[in-house]
C-alpha cells in the first residue's frame, strides 16, 4: 500500500508542478529508502551464513547508500514529465518507417526496436514496435522481455551482440554505484565486484544449461514426443521453475539435441557390448495404432564375468525398425544381420528369442542361428486365450463382466450396504478391460470373496432380477481360478527374478503339465477341457517331437543342470540326464582345446618378441632345458606332444571338474544361482564359459513385467505417441537408459489406490 501511495503521490506533484514539490519528494524518498535498508536488515537476519558474511555490518552502508541511489534512479525515470520524441531517430529504415527509441529507454535493446513517428517525430502508437533488423512489427506492453526473445529466437548475433553490451552496461552500473560511494576504490573491490559479476552470470547460465539437459532427458528416457515442450502446461511449468529460461523447440529436440544423445549412448552400448564373448537376441514385435505401422525392437543379451565383480548382465536395445508389408520374412532377416555388423556380434549370437511370430521365426532360420527359443510368456499368454475361446468358458466369462458392471454402476450402494452388515471389506468388483489372463483372474477372484454379498443382493434387489448366477457358476469359478492361480505365482516368480531365468523353463514346464494341467477325478467339463488345450499348446511348443524342437528341449536341459538350485534334473530320465553331461563335457573340452591353442600362440609369440637382456638369457636357458629333455632317451616314452595330451588329458580334467560341481550342496530354490557362480567360479576352469553360452538366451522375448502386468499397455501407449521418424531413436534411448528389469508404471496398482481411498470415504 505504502509503494501504491508513494507513486501516486509522486505522480500528482511531478503534473502540478508545485514549487514545494522537490522537499515533499524528498521526504518521500528517505522514508522508501529507510523501508527498504530495514528490509534488507530483515532479510540478512534470516539468510545463510554466507549471505551474512557478504551483508557485514562492514558493507551495510555500502549497500544502504547503493539502494538509496538505486531508488532515486527508479523514481526520476517513472515521473520525470514526458518530453517530445527528438534525438532518439535512427533515420528512415529502408521500408520508408521513421522509428525512434523509447524516450527514457536505458537498455541496449532499443538499439534493435523503435516507433514508427509522423513528420513532426510523434509516436503514431505506443502499443507497436519496429524491429530494425527485420522490420517485423512486435506488440509492446511495457517492458523489453519480449524484444529480447524475438532477438535470441530471429537474430543470433544481434542478440549476441545485445548480451555482451548487456554484461558491459551492468558493470558500468555497478562500477558506478560504487564509485558513487567512495570516489577512489581499490583494486581488490573492483576485482571483486567483477567477480561477483560474473559468477552471478556464469550460475544463470548454468541453471539454464542444467535445466535443457533436464528437458532432454525427460523427452528421450520418459519416451515422450517431442512436441510436449510446446504444450500450454509444460511452458507453465518451466516459467514457474525459471521464468527467464526458454525451454528448447520441438524443432531443436528432433533435429539435434536427440540425434546428439543417440549418438552418445551408442558409444556407451558399443564399449559395453566390445568385451562379450557370446550373446543372446530378443526380438519384441509392436504396432503403432495411430500410425498403422508394424516395428521390432531388437535386443541383446549375455552374461559377462569379471574377476573382481563376478557375474553380470547385460541388457541392450539395439535397433526399433518397422516391418514392411511386402516379403515380410526377407525384410526382417536384412534388417537384424545389418543390426548384428553394425553392434559387431555377427559370429557371437548363440540364438534369438521370439514370440512365435511366423516371419520372425523364418527371418531366424534364415540367418541359421543355433537355436530359436519360444517366449515362455507369449506361449502362456496364447494357451490362455486358446482356453478363453472355449463357448461355454467364453459364454461365462462374458456373464461376470456384465455381474461387475452391473454392481459397479447401478447396485454399488446396495453392495456397500450388505458388506458393512456382515463384516466383509468394503472393495468393489474387479473387471478385466484388457481382456488379459492375469485380469480375469483377479476379476474372479473379487466375486469369490464377494460371494455371499452378491448371492443376497441378487435375491433381494429387484433391478438384479434378470442376472441369474448359479452353484455350477460357482463351481466354475473355482475351477478356473484353480487353474489360473499357479500361472500367476509361476508369472511373480519369474518376474521377480534379476538373473537370467532361461534355467526355470524346463522346471515350470514340468511342473505345470504334470500338476496344475493334471485333469482329476471331480472337474467339471468345461475346466477339463480348459486343462486339455492349455496343455495342449505349452506341449506343443516346447515338445520334442520335431528336430527343432529336440535342440530347444536340449538347450533347456543344460541350462537348467547349470543352475544349482535344479542340478539334479528330476524330471529327466538317467538317460537324458547322462545325455545333457556328455554334451556339457565336450563344451567343455572344446574350450580347454582354445585355452590351450591360444596359450601356446602366445607363447610362440613371446620368444620372438623385443625382451630385455636378462629375461632373454632366461628364456635361451629354458629353451636348453627344454631341448635337453628332448634328447633324454626316455622322451619318447614319458613325453607326448600337446595333441596328446589333450585328447586323453582333457577329458579327465572336464570329467573331475563336472564331478566337483555335482557334489557341491543343491542351492536353496529362493537363493540367487548368478551371485553363486560368482562366488564359485574360480572352482571352475570350463564351466562357466559354458554357463555365459546357455544363459544369454533370454527366457522371454520382452521384460516379464511387461507380458504379466497392464505395464505393458502403458508402454505400448507411449510408444503410439512417437513419430516414425524418431521411433528408432528414443526407443533405443528409452530401453537403454533404464534397468532391463524396472517395470514401467502399472495402472493395477491405481485401482488398488482408488479403492483404498473409496473405502475410507465410506468411514
Amino acid at each position: 500500500m505504502w509503494h501504491c501511495y508513494v507513486r501516486v503521490t509522486c505522480a500528482n506533484l511531478s503534473i502540478s508542478g508545485n514549487h514545494h514539490a522537490n522537499s515533499y519528494l524528498s521526504q518521500i524518498f528517505d522514508f522508501i529508502c529507510s523501508f527498504a535498508c530495514y528490509l534488507l536488515g530483515e532479510f540478512v537476519k534470516s539468510s545463510s551464513q554466507t549471505l551474512k558474511m557478504f551483508l557485514s555490518p562492514k558493507s551495510n552502508v555500502y549497500f544502504t547508500v547503493l539502494v538509496r541511489f538505486s531508488i532515486r534512479e527508479a523514481i526520476l525515470m517513472d515521473f520525470l514529465p514526458k518530453e517530445p520524441m527528438e534525438g532518439k531517430s535512427s533515420g528512415p529504415s529502408c521500408s520508408g518507417l521513421n522509428l525512434v527509441a523509447h524516450p527514457r529507454a536505458k537498455s541496449k535493446v532499443w538499439k534493435y526496436f523503435g516507433f514508427d513517428t509522423d513528420a513532426d517525430g510523434c509516436i503514431l502508437h505506443w502499443k507497436r514496435i519496429y524491429c530494425r533488423v527485420c522490420m517485423s512489427q512486435i506488440a509492446y506492453s511495457g517492458n523489453t522481455s519480449n524484444l529480447s526473445y524475438h532477438l535470441e529466437k530471429n537474430h543470433p548475433i544481434e542478440f549476441s551482440e545485445f548480451v555482451k553490451s548487456n554484461t558491459d552496461q551492468m558493470r558500468e552500473a555497478f562500477a558506478t554505484a560504487f564509485s558513487r560511494i567512495k570516489t577512489e576504490p581499490t583494486v581488490s573491490q573492483q576485482q571483486s565486484q567483477e567477480t561477483y559479476l560474473r559468477q552471478s552470470l556464469d550460475s544463470e547460465n548454468k541453471r539454464h544449461n542444467d535445466l535443457t539437459v533436464a528437458i532432454i532427458n525427460f523427452i528421450c528416457e520418459g519416451l515422450y514426443p517431442v512436441c510436449t515442450v510446446e504444450e500450454p502446461t509444460f511452458k507453465n511449468l518451466i516459467g514457474i521453475v525459471d521464468p527467464g529460461y526458454s525451454p528448447p523447440s520441438k524443432s531443436d529436440l528432433a533435429a539435434k539435441m536427440v540425434p546428439q544423445m543417440y549418438c552418445r549412448t551408442q558409444n556407451v552400448v558399443f564399449n559395453e557390448l566390445s568385451g562379450v564373448m557370446n550373446c543372446g537376441i530378443a526380438t519384441d514385435l509392436w504396432q503403432s495404432q495411430t500410425q498403422n505401422r508394424t516395428y521390432i525392437s531388437l535386443s541383446v543379451h549375455s552374461i559377462n564375468y569379471n574377476s573382481a565383480s563376478g557375474f553380470s548382465v547385460t541388457n541392450k536395445c539395439l535397433k526399433t525398425f518397422e516391418v514392411q508389408e511386402d516379403n515380410r520374412a526377407e525384410n526382417i532377416t536384412r534388417a537384424m544381420y545389418e543390426a548384428f555388423v553394425k553392434w559387431g556380434i555377427t559370429h557371437k549370437v548363440i540364438g534369438a528369442t521370439t514370440d512365435g511370430s511366423v516371419d520372425v521365426v523364418k527371418a531366424c532360420s534364415l540367418l541359421d542361428l543355433t537355436v530359436e527359443m519360444p517366449c515362455l510368456g507369449h506361449t502362456i499368454n496364447h494357451a490362455m486365450a486358446e482356453a478363453f475361446q472355449l463357448p461355454r468358458v467364453s459364454g461365462f466369462l462374458g456373464c461376470c463382466r456384465k455381474l461387475v458392471d452391473h454392481y459397479r454402476e447401478s447396485a454399488m450402494y446396495t453392495v456397500r450396504e450388505k458388506q458393512k452388515q456382515h463384516g466383509l471389506a468394503q472393495c468393489t468388483l474387479i473387471t478385466d478391460q484388457d481382456r488379459s489372463w492375469f485380469g480375469t483372474l483377479a476379476m474372479l477372484q473379487r466375486l469369490k470373496e464377494q460371494q455371499a454379498v452378491i448371492n443376497m443382493t441378487l435375491i433381494e434387489s429387484s433391478s438384479s432380477h434378470h442376472f441369474t448366477f448359479s452353484g455350477s457358476d460357482w463351481a466354475l469359478l473355482e475351477g478356473l481360478i484353480e487353474v489360473l492361480q499357479p500361472f500367476k505365482v509361476v508369472a511373480n516368480m519369474i518376474t521377480s527374478c534379476k538373473y537370467p531365468t532361461i534355467s526355470m523353463v524346463r522346471p515350470v514346464l514340468h511342473m505345470l503339465l504334470n500338476t496344475t494341467l493334471k485333469i482329476k477325478e471331480g472337474d467339471l467339463k468345461e475346466i477339463s477341457m480348459s486343462k486339455e488345450l492349455i496343455s495342449k499348446v505349452l506341449s506343443s511348443t516346447y515338445s520334442q517331437n520335431s528336430q527343432l524342437s529336440q535342440e530347444i528341449a536340449t538347450f533347456l536341459n543344460i541350462a537348467t543342470f547349470l543352475d544349482p538350485r535344479y542340478k539334479k534334473l528330476p524330471f529327466l530320465s538317467t538317460q537324458e540326464r547322462s545325455k545333457v553331461e556328455s554334451i556339457i563335457i565336450e563344451e567343455a573340452k572344446a574350450i580347454l582345446e582354445k585355452q590351450i591353442s591360444e596359450r601356446s600362440g602366445l607363447d610362440d609369440s613371446s620368444l620372438v618378441s623385443d625382451e630385455p637382456p636378462c629375461k632373454k638369457q632366461g628364456l635361451l636357458g629354458e629353451s636348453s632345458a627344454s631341448t635337453s629333455v628332448q634328447d633324454n632317451p626316455l622322451a619318447a616314452i614319458f613325453c607326448q606332444s600337446d595333441a596328446d595330451q589333450s585328447q586323453e588329458e582333457l577329458h579327465a580334467q572336464v570329467v573331475e571338474e563336472l564331478s566337483n560341481y555335482k557334489s557341491q550342496r543343491v542351492l536353496g530354490l529362493n537363493e540367487d544361482p548368478l551371485l553363486w557362480w560368482s562366488n564359485h567360479a574360480p572352482l571352475f576352469p570350463t564351466l562357466p564359459k559354458v554357463l555365459q553360452k546357455y544363459w544369454c538366451v533370454p527366457a522371454t522375448s520382452v521384460p516379464c513385467h511387461r507380458l504379466f502386468s497392464s505395464s505393458g499397455t502403458f508402454l505400448s501407449g507411449k510408444r503410439n505417441r512417437i513419430p516414425s521418424a524418431l521411433v528408432d531413436m528414443q526407443v533405443f534411448l528409452y530401453e537403454n537408459s533404464r534397468s532391463y528389469y524396472e517395470p514401467e508404471p502399472c495402472e493395477d496398482e491405481f485401482e488398488t489406490v482408488l479403492e483404498t481411498n473409496s473405502s475410507l470415504a465410506q468411514h
